[in-house]
């Protein structure tokens, strides 16, 4: 038995968290401006490369939509006609087919962390604050290959496939903030750091390929099938919390390391659907059992098998 289940993330970030954030980010900014007056040598400004390793809390998308299989039925060739011969009445150039089930697994590993890379520029009033705006984008690529059956044109266990799959998650962010220097020395600093981010155009990307590498039927190995999905949900917004280091290389150059913690209030859904295939009528093949789907109500979902049934 199967059902199709809404993909969804959850990160919980209360209201009131949220507005003391942003409240907190305001009062400072003010009073730094407010008490530094003018800052003579102390004021700056920096620009930063960033490259680093985020990690996305996306339950839903690792334990459900990454683990479906595809299902459906295949009419397969059970008995191949002969040449006329045969008891009187029997029609023995007819092929036998039936209707038979298949499933074909190919679950993506649970990779959570990626790459982050972006860039930062960074006013400095004095010598223990900074305010701060970036842009960084993440891309996170999940892929798995294996070997299986797949029916196509009548056969099933004698056609070997390999399968790829692909799944592809990403986003680009808009960040501002505030640096906080505790720790001050002539070569290095320690800092705390709180900072909003806005997160837009996260996009999730699947897709399956199968190679035919072997065949009863000469003309199909090498023919490649594939499957292809695309879903998308508008911004998200999220707070950061973290704690970072700077050592200055020369006066003009350092190297710093940041941790950071994000948190949201809200749950995101991925929706505006788009699927493709290159499968024909001829191949015969019922795919009613994809890994996603579109629900009705627009969103993204998922096939989920229940066990023990």
């Amino acid at each position: 038995m199967i059902r199709p289940a809404e993909y969804h993330c959850n990160n919980i970030l209360s209201v009131a968290s949220r507005l003391c954030l942003c409240v907190t980010l305001l009062l400072v900014s003010r009073m730094s401006l407010a008490e530094g007056g003018a800052f003579g040598n102390d004021t700056r400004w920096s620009f930063s490369f960033i490259l680093g390793a985020h990690v996305s809390k996306t339950d839903d998308l690792n334990n459900g939509l990454n683990n479906s299989p595809l299902i459906g039925d295949a009419v397969i060739l059970i008995r191949e006609g002969g040449d006329g011969s045969g008891a009187p009445g029997e029609d023995t150039d007819v092929n036998e087919t039936a209707e038979l089930p298949f499933r074909f697994n190919n679950p993506l590993p649970d990779d959570q962390a990626a790459t982050l890379a972006g860039v930062e520029f960074a006013w400095h009033p004095n010598d223990r604050h900074a305010f701060y705006i970036g842009v960084n984008a993440w891309e996170r690529t999940a892929i798995n290959k294996t070997t299986g059956n797949l029916p196509l044109q009548q056969f099933f266990v004698n056609n070997v496939v390999d399968g790829k799959r692909t799944g592809t998650l990403s986003f680009t962010e808009y960040q501002i903030g505030w640096r906080y220097s505790f720790v001050r020395k002539p070569k290095y600093r320690v800092y705390s750091s709180l900072s909003i981010h806005e997160v837009f155009d996260i996009d999730y990307q699947e897709k399956w390929v199968f190679l035919f590498v072997e065949s009863p039927i000469e003309d199909l190995v090498g023919v490649r099938r594939d499957m292809f999905m695309d879903s998308q949900t508008a911004s998200l917004f999220m707070g950061g919390i973290g704690l970072g280091a700077e050592w200055f290389i020369r006066d003009w150059l350092s190297l710093g390391f940041e941790g950071k913690y994000m948190i949201t209030e809200s749950d995101f859904t991925l929706g505006d659907i788009k699927e493709r295939d290159d499968f024909v009528d001829g191949d015969q093949i019922n795919r009613d059992g994809l890994p996603y789907r579109r629900m009705s109500n627009g969103r993204l979902g998922y096939l989920h098998i229940h066990r023990g049934r």
